[in-house]
């Protein structure tokens, strides 16, 4: 179905829970109240939302409030790493339906999409459902797009990747729109849609993956840039150089006698490693805290988040190290203050709850008006390179 711009609003105030009452509805968006009622007749008898009673305790009628109607519009994700592929399924309720991970030896395209297959499969029989059950598909990509629509720089570690060769093949699976976004822009949509930022209109991603990207939520819609590729804070740092990047800290193992870990290995969450891994936090988190001193200026955000491949602890230990260094330095400008960080809440599922958020932001959001998943991303399906929303 399509949504007005007006019908999107409804949905998204019912999503964030900030407006679930008619009259409150029509005060927030400034509609009038017979306009609410033909809206959220519309999106009822869509089955999108439904509408409850609750005794206010006084005279008189009782409180309606509407709510999304769960188990409804469900959405998955793929998100990979070189040892693991990880897919999500999500509902437009806000509910994480499941998640499965699945090993490769290696980040081919042939093993990502058999993976994917394997994983989804699983999840939709756990759960009694369908390919047909689906919205879309959404694919977190470890890179950056260039200015052709087909132009896909994958980060140096995923060479087997470049141009994303495996479209094709991901689409073939699936009877919905699927969508392609990089690791940061999908990290910080599951934060805003089901995470930490839930509901925060302004709200930036640092994320921590092999790389140092990133992801902005500027206005309630993804900031994407010209190209799809704002929000980098790794810049900031030069390569070769110490950095607070995920290869960065599997090197700094690796140094210590620890080598052949990925960021997916539980060796991260304790054990010989912890020592190292605190001592990496206490330099990375104290970069960090710069980085957020320059978004803090750059984007004046409500929130900055960290967030992306590692575990929580880790995220928990850069948040906190950072913000040492943010009370013991002045803020970016004058009455400007550094906003401090604040670690993800889906931790190392991010990604694929990021990703697995693109189809229902883009088909229920207001926020994805007049947007544009740039080119081919955008709801593409097969060779035919129509573009799809």
């Amino acid at each position: 179905m399509h949504l007005s711009f007006n019908e999107r609003q409804v949905l998204e105030l019912v999503f964030l829970g900030t407006a679930v009452s008619r009259v409150e509805m029509a005060q927030t968006l400034g509609l009038t109240g017979a306009s609410i009622t033909r809206i959220v007749s519309r999106l009822m008898d869509e089955g999108l939302i439904d509408e409850s009673s609750e005794k206010s305790g006084q005279q008189g009628q009782p409180r309606r409030n509407l709510s999304i109607v769960a188990g409804r519009r469900l959405s998955a994700g793929v998100n990979f790493s070189r040892k693991q592929v990880q897919l999500a399924l999500i509902d437009l309720a806000g509910h994480v339906v499941g998640v499965e991970n699945s090993p490769i030896t290696e980040p081919h395209a042939k093993q990502i999409v058999a993976a994917t297959r394997r994983g989804l499969a699983k999840l939709l029989d756990e759960n009694a459902r369908t390919r047909a059950d689906l919205v879309g598909f959404g694919v977190s990509v470890p890179g950056n797009f260039g200015r052709n629509s087909r132009d896909f720089r994958a980060h140096e570690l995923f060479p087997q990747i470049e141009g994303l060769s495996f479209a094709d093949d991901l689409v073939a699976l699936f009877d919905a729109p699927v969508f392609f976004e990089n690791d940061g822009a999908c990290a910080v949509l599951g934060e805003y849609m089901f995470g930490a930022g839930r509901g925060t209109n302004h709200v930036f991603l640092i994320h921590v993956g092999h790389g140092v990207g990133g992801g902005g939520i500027v206005e309630g819609r993804l900031f994407k840039g010209a190209n799809g590729n704002a929000c980098l804070p790794g810049a900031i740092y030069p390569i070769g150089a110490a950095r607070p990047s995920g290869q960065d800290l599997l090197d700094h193992l690796a140094e210590q006698g620890l080598p052949d870990i990925e960021l997916t290995d539980d060796d991260l969450n304790g054990g010989e490693a912890r020592p190292f891994i605190n001592a990496w936090i206490n330099r990375a988190g104290e970069q960090l805290g710069r980085t957020a001193q320059i978004i803090s200026g750059l984007f004046d955000p409500t929130m900055i988040l960290i967030g992306g491949r590692l575990p929580r602890w880790i995220n928990e230990g850069l948040s906190d190290r950072a913000g040492e260094f943010i009370g013991k330095n002045p803020g970016p400008s004058r009455g400007l203050k550094t906003v401090g960080l604040v670690p993800s809440k889906l931790g190392q599922c991010s990604g694929s709850v990021g990703a697995a958020s693109l189809p229902l932001f883009a088909n229920y959001f207001a926020g994805a008006v007049n947007d544009t998943f740039s080119n081919y991303r955008n709801g593409w399906r097969g060779n035919t390179n129509s573009l799809r929303r």
